[in-house]
């Protein structure tokens, strides 16, 4: 028992702005690949519609299936004794930091390859994607759990705004995609920062009550 911390309290933490912000900056991400890759497939490399059919989907079902196996492993792993700190920010800061793979992408002009590399960057962002919300329940504890993923919620999704406004003016501005993705390789470095040095251990916060 105890009582309910603010979200003022909340806010007044370390941990608390890593996991907000982390969560921003992994979402532009996904709302970036959401929102604009089709185009990136469909102008950049030059995919049919029927391709796009098959193609654009891969990076997705590859994002499902290396979630559901990392957060099988990163599970096993705690089970042998890891520590929560060690097992859940080396899967979400290798996670994201793997994904800057993605840069690539754009420099190789070929379809295939960039197909391949952004296919990588999906695999690795599932490495983070699978332990994110372990994170936060383990921080805010059975006191915060909500209020904490609600605030959490709320700034991660703002990247649902600035991800395809910011990509779509980039791209007006410049004609092409690079730019695009160089901002967004920029958010990953961004949230693999928030995840493994602004957090400073998974472990329950201490609440003043």
């Amino acid at each position: 028992s105890g009582k309910i911390p603010s979200i003022r309290e909340i806010c007044s933490k370390r941990a608390a702005w890593g996991s907000f912000l982390g969560l921003f900056c992994g979402n532009y991400v996904w709302y970036f690949i959401l929102t604009w890759m089709p185009s990136y497939f469909r102008d950049e490399l030059h995919y049919s519609q029927n391709e796009m059919a098959i193609f654009g989907s891969l990076p997705l079902w590859i994002v499902g299936a290396s979630t559901l196996s990392f957060g099988f492993l990163s599970d096993r792993w705690i089970s042998s004794g890891a520590s929560p700190t060690l097992v859940r920010k080396t899967f979400c800061g290798l996670g994201l930091g793997l994904s800057t793979v993605m840069l690539l992408a754009v420099v190789v002009h070929d379809p295939v390859k960039s197909l391949a590399l952004l296919c990588l960057a999906c695999f690795a962002y599932g490495i983070y994607s699978s332990n994110l919300w372990a994170v936060t329940q383990t921080l805010a504890g059975p006191l915060a759990a909500g209020r904490w993923t609600g605030c959490q919620n709320f700034v991660g999704n703002l990247s649902g705004i600035v991800a395809p406004s910011l990509t779509g003016r980039i791209i007006q501005q410049t004609g092409h995609f690079y730019w695009a993705f160089v901002v967004t390789t920029g958010f990953l470095v961004l949230g693999t920062i928030c995840f493994t040095i602004v957090i400073p251990r998974v472990e329950p916060v201490s609440w003043r009550d």
